[in-house]
This record gives structure tokens, sequence and C-alpha cells, in this order.
């Protein structure tokens, strides 16, 4: 396709999802924009785990050597009760060797300074919060509240829990009667999710950080209806 035939897509969200998509855009010489209601980038969130699904695109891409600096290799998950007994370990080296790829911690917010930096600058506006959106027959329309008027053919909501993009999309459904029931009902459960991390640790106290090998762990709650996980990496 030339590049006129090339559909524009309007992603809403710089999280990792909306970067990564915008990064795998760029590759690919697909125009887009990037929308983001704050104003910075701020560096939030804990850690996660990025193996086989995701590592040959990242080679792909032409990150996977930055990728592996910045990650620390893992090959278990070990899961405990709340009496600290001990459930099997999660293995991950089978998947290594049946994928070619291993697996990786990496903190969050190091993770979207890679992404970002595959965005070239006049690609992402920040400060751009979604007010409403609109589409006809062949394109989509949003209006921040700046007053901004944007068009594009396709739109991705990558903003998250409460999207603004999901939430006009219901509303317009509902009117014409066709979002299903299901979409309308309350979840069947909740939960709160607490995310932190620590200072960093002395290596000479917390020894376990010198391991070449990144560690997971869980503890599942039982009696109590809470679990925690904990993540040790070098970042």
């Amino acid at each position: 396709m030339s590049t006129n035939d090339k559909p524009t897509v309007l992603i809403v969200g710089a999280g990792l999802g909306g970067l990564f998509l915008g990064a795998l855009l760029e590759k690919a010489n697909i125009p887009y924009i990037i929308f983001e209601r704050a104003t910075v980038v701020k560096p939030l969130g804990s850690a996660m785990t990025v193996g086989p699904a995701l590592l040959p695109i990242f080679q792909q891409m032409g990150i996977y050597d930055d990728f592996v600096t910045i990650g620390k290799y893992m090959t278990h998950v070990e899961a405990f009760k709340e009496s600290m007994q001990p459930y099997r370990p999660v293995d991950w080296r089978p998947f290594e060797e049946f994928a070619g790829y291993g697996q990786y911690i990496v903190t969050r917010p190091r993770l979207h300074e890679l992404f970002l930096k595959l965005i070239p600058p006049q690609k992402i506006h920040f400060g751009k919060h979604v007010q409403s959106i609109s589409e006809n027959s062949d394109k989509v329309t949003i209006l921040t509240t700046d007053n901004g008027i944007y068009e594009g053919d396709i739109i991705v909501g990558a903003d998250g829990a409460y999207s603004a993009v999901r939430k006009s999309m219901y509303e317009q459904l509902k009117a014409k009667g066709i979002l299903p029931d299901s979409d309308q009902e309350d979840l069947p459960f909740s939960c709160t999710c607490l995310v932190g991390q620590t200072k960093v640790l002395d290596p000479d106290v917390y020894t376990i950080i010198k391991k070449p090998v990144g560690q997971f762990f869980t503890i599942l709650g039982e009696i109590r209806p809470y679990s925690v996980s904990f993540v040790l990496d070098h970042c």
C-alpha cells in the first residue's frame, strides 16, 4: 500500500499498551497519533515479567538487546501458603528451551522509557484529555478538552481501566440498543490492589539481590482474603 492508502490510527493513552502499538505502527510506516491526558510522563508502577510471547517482537523492532540490559533474567515463580509452606515452583525453563527466549523481570517505568524512545516526539501529544468521540461511515473524530479536533480512520482505547474510548463506545452502542446485557452488568467481584517500590536495597544486607537470576515470590492468602507478591530486581 502507498502511504495514502494506509489508515490513520488515533491512539488514546500513552501507557505501555499505547506506546507499544505506536512503536509497531512506526515500524510498519502506518500513520498514527498518540494522545495522553497527563502533561508529563511519571515513572510509576512496579515490575512485571516479559518472556517468549513478546521478545521475538522486540527483536524485530531492534530493542531486544536494550531490553535485556534493563531486565533481569528469571527462571522460576515461587509461591507459598500463609504458613510459608511452599507450593511447587513454576519453572519457566522448559518454555525457554521450546521458544528460544528467556523470561525477564523489568520495572514498568524502564520499559515505558524504552518504548517512548521509539516514538517521534511530534507523534505524541501530552495534556490532551479526550472529551468526546464521534463516528461517521468511514472516519472517527475526537474532541479534546482544549478544543482540539482530530480525525482518523481507526481509534484505539489504550487509556486504562476508566477508558474514555470505551465509555464513549458503550454510550453509542447503548443508545442504539445493541450493547450486550453482559457488558452492562457489574463485575461479580471486587478487589483492592496496592503497588509500591522499596528504596534501593543494600546488597550486602539483602544478599539475594546479588544473584544473577531474578526472583518472583507470591504468598497466596488462605484464611485472610489477600495475597502478596514480591519481585526482586536489579533496577
